[in-house]
């Protein structure tokens, strides 16, 4: 060893052997009562994850199952389709709600690679829209109108869909046998389509969506013509299934069923996404707080009274009686107060009510509340 390297080799033992007196901490802490310990330097530091800061927005980034920016499209010179932008994750089941022509199967379809957007993008696991090929074999898709071939038998029909969707040949047996237990169709396996009843092949549409275990599924309306047991059996495979990763995206006029699955809901108007939220917050934001009361008389002066009150929203007659939001008036929002207070202001003024109740918060409600404040809301 040269004297250099033994130069600062005792350098070295000297600094890490005799500490400065600067650097060293005092033996006792300071009774002063100022200088009492910070829960933030005296609380246990945690682990940093594997993969530090990258890791953890790669975990995040990989929940992402489609992000979609953008999305426009027009038929005809007539805007379906305005600007509408989403991410959904993996397992998420994602309800559509609004009226007929809404956009609601525009976006479906574009979504399903059918229908390719005037402007705007959208990425189903990292793939790009773009390479449709690749994206469809991510995708299962039932629409409104059923298309079913009734001259095949069941097992037939979806071994064909099965061949199609890429399922290995060697598999196809047991994936048609599997998919028609899960859609309580394998009893009909060798049965012809053409004697199946609608909501038999409703559910044989949807098993052709699922056959091949798609990341994303889309469904249009696929409660049409099911009876009510046959939908609750639909509601209960679709949380099976987004509990085992497939992220689902659901348009439907039944409303119930959205707020049973849903874990978070858009609205499409004119074209336009106008609100998403999580289904329970939008349930309890907009749904709540609808006032009933039917009046014995003098109901189109009761109307009118409560048209120009700033507590009452989206007033409207339902046969006899009145139904209303009662809502806060400066907020918008749900009231906070209790009903009978409403009540005695009512009577007060002189109306002689037959009945009177607050109706259960519900997605209908909200719906409805959401649409009649976004009546003015068009696109051109």
């Amino acid at each position: 060893m040269d004297s250099s390297s033994s130069q600062s080799a005792a350098l070295t033992s000297k600094l890490t052997d005799e500490p400065s007196p600067q650097a060293q901490a005092p033996t006792t802490p300071p009774i002063d009562g100022d200088c009492l310990e910070h829960p933030e330097r005296t609380a246990e530091v945690e682990t940093i994850p594997e993969g530090g800061l990258a890791g953890i927005r790669a975990a995040r980034a990989a929940e992402d199952r489609l992000v979609a920016r953008g999305l426009t499209k027009r038929y005809q010179g007539t805007l379906a389709l305005s600007d509408v932008s989403l991410t959904l994750k993996k397992g998420e089941i994602f309800g559509l709600m609004g009226p007929n022509g809404a956009g609601k199967t525009t976006l479906l379809r574009i979504l399903a690679t059918l229908t390719k957007p005037d402007s705007g993008e959208f990425q189903l696991e990292g793939i790009p829209h773009s390479n449709a090929r690749e994206v469809r074999r991510r995708i299962g898709f039932t629409n409104d109108v059923l298309g079913v071939y009734d001259d095949m038998l069941v097992g037939e029909y979806l071994e064909f869909f099965a061949r199609a969707s890429g399922v290995e040949i060697d598999l196809v047996p047991y994936a048609v046998d599997e998919t028609l237990k899960l859609v309580d169709l394998l009893s009909m396996k060798d049965q012809p389509v053409d004697g199946l009843s609608r909501g038999m092949k409703q559910r044989l549409a949807f098993s052709r969506a699922i056959i091949a275990k798609p990341t994303l599924l889309l469904l249009d309306e696929p409660a049409s013509g099911l009876d009510p047991l046959a939908r609750l059996e639909l509601k209960e495979l679709l949380l099976r299934l987004a509990k085992a990763g497939t992220t689902v995206v659901l348009s439907s006029h039944v409303l119930e069923d959205l707020a049973e699955v849903s874990h978070r809901i858009g609205v499409l108007r004119n074209g336009i996404l106008i609100r998403t939220a999580e289904t329970k917050e939008l349930v309890k934001e907009e749904g709540s707080r609808r006032l009933r009361l039917q009046v014995a008389e003098r109901g189109q002066e009761l109307f009118e009274f409560l048209q120009v009150r700033n507590d009452v929203s989206s007033l409207r007659w339902d046969d006899q009686d009145l139904v209303f939001r009662w809502v806060h008036p400066e907020t918008g929002g749900a009231h906070p107060g209790d009903p009978s207070e409403f009540l005695v202001e009512v009577v007060t003024a002189g109306f002689k009510i037959r009945s009177f109740v607050e109706e259960k918060a519900s997605l209908e409600n909200a719906y409805l509340h959401i649409a009649e404040h976004n009546k003015g809301k068009v696109v051109a």
